[in-house]
């Protein structure tokens, strides 16, 4: 049985696809936080936008 190089480390497809799912829910979890601040620091505009669209409901 051949031995393992020592300059590479070998992942396995389950070890490579949790550590994307890490990094993916991260930026997903950042996205989301910069989004609400997005909405919070212009809620004046989005308050009017939904009171001119949406009044009358």
């Amino acid at each position: 049985m051949p031995k393992q190089s020592t300059r590479h480390s070998y992942k396995s497809r389950r070890e490579r696809n949790t550590e994307t799912g890490k990094k993916a829910r991260l930026i997903l979890i950042f996205a989301a936080i910069i989004t609400v601040l997005m909405i919070l620091r212009n809620w004046r505009e989005h308050y009017a936008w939904l009171k001119t669209y949406f009044y009358d409901f």
